[in-house]
């Protein structure tokens, strides 16, 4: 365990230490863990089976988000445990391990700890949690292919992806500009984004009370969820695949220039390799990504119309809306705090966008943008996957476990 870093720095010193605010704002978090574990008390979720989840949940999120960090990968994966323990013993109990993950992470010689920047994402974990419980009391993980509510998440699904479409126009058409020394840039830039999400819940609300507002017994039920949980899955694979194998996606970032191994301790296996032949130039890349997403749509089409399958689409939802919101938070983090350098694989990410002529925020929100809904996507979608390995009766021992139980 390593506690220089807790040093207030000098003047001019800015590394293996923290800034009088970053002080103030890391006591902060321990007066939230306080909070949060009060409010988890008085809600009877704190039980004795729940701390012994949390315990296992904070070493699932430190050992599979090290590992991300280690192999440099441009996902975290460091919110499975926050989000198993929302779901099955509610918001509070998952916002506090979120929290308290990250602040001990800080403390231990592993990658992506020791350090003040994952302890300084804390709030974001928190965030994590609080989503996961209130996604899991909506339902995600225990609606059937055929009840009705889950038109409300077609629509949501529908009110992303209008959002998305206009955001491409605006950065087509005006652009997103920001300067951190220019306050109408700021005001633009914000008021944009509010735009745009505006948009989104108006798309939303207005489609789940029309096209999407299903009856019990309706037939249309199953027919859209089918559809919808194929062109999410084309929507998932084609984004992956443009991540790690586009002309400038991450492949093409790992070109041997790194051969000491400086980025880690798997430095000298990745830095010193030269993976930037998997990167694949357009419009082949384009092309393969497109007609694999395709094959994968289809499959998981038809996988949809089995039985309860097509239930996992709003899981997919919850860790899509979960991963947008996280990107909202921790983006100002990452750049105001770090500058848009936080150690990890998304950083290579960050620096991809600095070269297409984004600001250190822009890069930061961009990044975001692309790696955490798709990485709370996976992580929601882990999560029903060992819900759906547990016993009932395991389950049920936590406060909110029958939110897992299928109707």
């Amino acid at each position: 365990m390593k506690l220089d870093w807790l040093t207030i720095c000098a003047e001019g010193q800015t590394e293996n230490c923290v800034s009088g605010y970053g002080l103030v704002y890391l006591g902060a978090l321990l007066v939230g863990v306080v909070i949060l574990a009060v409010a988890a008390y008085r809600t009877r979720d704190l039980s004795t089976a729940t701390i012994s989840l949390m315990i296992v949940g904070i070493a699932i999120n430190i050992a599979v988000g090290a590992t991300t960090t280690a192999l440099r990968l441009p996902i975290y994966l460091d919110s499975i445990g926050t989000v198993l323990v929302g779901v099955l013993a509610g918001p509070w109990a998952g916002a506090l391990t979120g929290i308290l993950a990250n602040l001990i992470w800080a403390f231990l010689p592993v990658p992506g700890g020791a350090g003040p920047v994952i302890a300084f994402f804390a709030p974001v974990a928190g965030v994590i949690g609080l989503m996961a419980g209130f996604w899991a009391g909506r339902g995600v993980f225990r609606l059937s292919a055929d009840d009705s509510r889950v038109g409300g998440f077609v629509a949501l699904a529908f009110g992303v992806a209008i959002a998305a479409v206009a955001s491409i126009a605006v950065q087509q058409t005006i652009g997103f500009s920001f300067s951190f020394d220019d306050l109408d840039s700021q005001v633009r830039f914000v008021t944009i984004g509010l735009a745009l999400v505006a948009i989104g819940v108006v798309a939303a609300w207005a489609s789940a009370r029309t096209v999407f507002a299903y009856r019990p017994g309706d037939a249309r039920i199953r027919r859209d969820l089918t559809i919808a949980t194929a062109v999410a899955a084309f929507a998932l694979v084609f984004a992956v695949l443009r991540l790690l194998f586009a002309p400038n996606g991450y492949f093409s970032t790992i070109d041997g220039s790194d051969p000491d191994g400086a980025d880690g301790p798997l430095g000298p296996l990745f830095g010193g390799a030269d993976l930037s032949g998997l990167a694949i130039d357009d419009p082949l890349g384009l092309l393969g990504a497109g007609i694999v997403a395709l094959l994968v749509g289809a499959g998981a089409w038809w996988w949809a119309t089995r039985g309860e399958n097509a239930r996992l689409f709003p899981v997919w939802i919850g860790g899509l809306t979960t991963g947008l919101v996280a990107a909202a938070i921790s983006a100002p983090i990452a750049a105001y705090v770090f500058g848009g350098v936080t150690g990890a694989g998304t950083d290579l990410l960050v620096a991809l966008y600095r070269t297409l002529g984004l600001n250190v925020l822009q890069s930061a929100f961009a990044q975001g943008l692309t790696s955490d809904p798709l990485d709370k996507t996976i992580s929601y979608t882990v999560v029903f996957l060992i819900l759906g390995a547990l016993p009932l009766t395991v389950r049920t021992m936590f406060s909110r476990g029958e939110t897992t139980v299928a109707d």
